[in-house]
């Protein structure tokens, strides 16, 4: 019976051999044909012998998936992640594939295994990935392989290599390209760098924003540093608000800003979670809280060298040392000029009337405090008075972040106001409303502008005092007071000047009128 069944799977697989054989004649390479490396699910492994037992335990023998890599050449080379294989015939026998052709063994594991029909079942050393070359496919994505399995051998080739085929189909339509993950050595680099679409190789429309790439390698830790600039989307010229990237567990982080240009990031930085070429990122444009998504593209190899001795790139702490570097080098009062510009573009808002043009920023124990003075403004022939002002934008929770009201004029309009410096860039979102009903009584976004070139140490107070709250609103009015004075006193000087023309016209009127009288009465007497 044993050896019936020999001869009948034998017969069976060389049948199956035949004819696996014949359809590779027409075998067509038709894909895989740029080079890379990709993750390509094993649609189906199946044995030349037919016997269903057998074919159960050979099609899981090569795992889920194989590691395929194209090389430039376009010669392709396969790597399998191997399989313990149950073959049930009335009894379980174990089984592992020991060799594949024009293979070469990469790791091997323990494995229980059955010493043929009958024999014991021991726990031996076999491979555990195996890399070979992997033939042409055919129209179905299919190609017969040459392999040996240690049951077989003992069954079939009496304890020799009893070589069998099976027949490996990929499916290709499910392939996942996969990153190299590259090794660096320390230094500093100037890389290609593009930005491609979410979903293909074309180049994405956000690849203007980014100018360049440099690259600081410590410890195999790359540290990215992007320079951005302005791009054109539709017609319109925007900029990057903030940039994000993601990591390995597919979560986004926002890429640090390390220098800005007119309220935008113009240098950011972040470090690679993976050293891959490709990495997910989303860019935000105009304001807006969406992302879009694309895929920044470092080419790392064959890079040069700028910088033989490495900056040693920026972890926490680094960062947070950065943050404790202030504008203030110690607590007082400090005077800086400020503007109110557009949220979004870089010119004035509409309510820059608003705020005057000098502000006090007080420091006590690290902590700044900005004091802005407002006052009236105009919107066409309509007046009115900022009554809210918060810090923050649209997309942020700016509602929990209001300034404080410090002074009031005799209409209760507020006149100046308080509040904690969130960072010290250049541009700060704000948010505002001065309750005008036509205007919808909306908030409206800005940006304050500081201009930290005109930062002045005033004097060591650290409070605000009361007689001088009001210096920096006097210091931007008393000019036009002065002139309104001025105006006040020429029209009352003109005023009073007219009056005595008057008087002394009706005075001068008034003799002439008299000394004509008497002299008409005079001649009546004398007739």
């Amino acid at each position: 019976m044993k050896k019936l069944l020999k001869i009948t799977l034998a017969l069976m697989m060389a049948l199956g051999l035949q004819l696996t054989s014949l359809k590779v004649v027409n075998a067509l390479n038709i894909d895989l044909s740029k080079a890379g490396t990709y993750q390509i699910p094993v649609e189906n492994l199946k044995s030349a012998a037919p016997l269903p037992a057998v074919q159960k335990a050979f099609a899981g023998a090569f795992g889920d998936t194989l590691e395929v890599t194209v090389d430039q050449d376009g010669t392709i080379q396969a790597v399998a992640t191997l399989q313990n294989m149950i073959i049930n015939m009335g009894s379980e026998y174990y089984a592992n594939v020991l060799t594949i052709a024009n293979g070469t063994t990469l790791s091997t594991k323990v494995e229980k295994s059955t010493q043929g029909m009958g024999g014991e079942t021991l726990e031996v050393e076999v491979p555990e990935k195996i890399s070979f070359e992997l033939p042409q496919l055919d129209e179905n994505n299919s190609t017969v392989l040459s392999i040996t399995v240690d049951f077989m051998n003992y069954f079939m080739g009496q304890g020799k290599d009893y070589p069998t085929n099976v027949t490996l189909t990929l499916d290709l339509d499910n392939a996942k390209e996969l990153q190299k993950e590259y090794v660096l050595e320390d230094g500093t680099y100037d890389v290609p760098v593009n930005v491609l679409k979410e979903n293909s190789d074309d180049q994405s429309m956000a690849a203007q924003a980014v100018e360049s790439a440099q690259i600081t390698v410590q410890n195999n830790e790359v540290v990215v540093t992007l320079k951005l600039k302005e791009m054109t989307m539709y017609g319109q010229t925007a900029s990057v608000d903030k940039m994000e990237y993601q990591l390995k567990d597919g979560t986004y982080k926002e890429a640090t800003v390390i220098e800005e240009e007119d309220g935008h990031p113009k240098k950011v930085q972040f470090k690679l979670d993976e050293n891959k070429e490709l990495t997910n990122v989303k860019f935000y444009y105009g304001g807006s809280s969406r992302g879009a998504i694309a895929r920044l593209q470092l080419k790392l190899d064959g890079l040069t060298k700028v910088d033989p001795t490495p900056e040693t790139p920026k972890d926490d702490e680094d960062k947070k040392d950065e943050e404790n570097t202030s504008r203030f080098t110690k607590d007082g009062t400090y005077s800086v000029d400020v503007a109110l510009w557009n949220a979004t573009s870089d010119k004035e808002s509409m309510a820059a009337s608003a705020i005057n043009s000098k502000a006090k920023i007080i420091v006590k124990d690290g902590k700044a405090t900005m004091y802005l003075s407002t006052k009236e403004m105009s919107f066409g022939s309509i007046k009115a008075s900022l009554q809210e002002f918060y810090i923050g934008s649209e997309q942020e929770d700016y509602k929990n972040h209001g300034a404080t009201i410090i002074e009031k004029d005799a209409q209760g309009n507020p006149t100046l106001w308080a509040f904690e410096l969130p960072h010290e860039n250049e541009y700060i979102n704000v948010m505002m409303n001065p309750h005008v009903a036509m205007m919808g009584n909306m908030d409206l976004a800005a940006r304050l502008k500081i201009d930290y070139t005109t930062l002045t140490y005033v004097s060591d107070k650290t409070e605000l005092e009361p007689n001088t709250k009001k210096d920096d609103q006097q210091e931007n009015t008393n000019k036009d007071q002065t002139a309104n004075k001025e105006n006040q006193i020429n029209e009352n000087q003109s005023v009073k000047t007219g009056d005595q023309t008057s008087i002394q016209l009706f005075m001068t009127l008034f003799i002439i009128s008299i000394t004509m009288i008497g002299f008409i009465l005079r001649k009546k007497h004398e007739a």
